[in-house]
């Protein structure tokens, strides 16, 4: 039976969630050496990827993107984090911004499952379209 990402994620998870720095590190050795054993080692980037997702969800830290047409000042990044916070209700937001000329202005939100499109390209079309009706 081949063990997926998401899995070998979950098992480390759960090996190392209590355990002090010392200990957590002779785990992930451990680790280390039944995903070679296994044959598993190319796994490794999805496994991380998993991993960080479940670490994260325990936490209560939400990973966030924000994308403007121009790169935002640190207050605004800030109070966007802060909005995402009390949306997600969640304790930390980490995010990453990305730059979309398309949008002309305004911002969108990604975050989870979810996404806010305040950027002025949507709002024009909105209009738009509700000027035709």
């Amino acid at each position: 039976m081949k063990i997926t990402p998401k899995q070998y994620a979950v098992a480390l998870y759960e090996s190392i969630k209590d355990k002090k720095e010392d200990k957590a590190k002779a785990v992930l050795g451990e680790f280390v050496k039944a995903l070679i054993h296994n044959n598993d080692i190319s796994k490794e980037r999805k496994i991380i990827l998993e991993f960080e997702k479940i670490w994260n969800k325990k936490k209560g830290i939400v990973e966030a993107e924000i994308i403007s047409a121009n790169d935002l000042d640190k207050p605004i990044v800030k109070l966007l984090n802060k909005y995402i916070a009390n949306l997600s209700k969640s304790e930390q937001v980490v995010s990453r911004q990305l730059i979309d000329k398309n949008l002309l202005g305004g911002a969108v939100l990604k975050y989870g499952d979810k996404i806010i499109d305040g950027s002025l390209k949507t709002r024009l079309n909105n209009l738009k379209e509700e000027m035709v009706k």
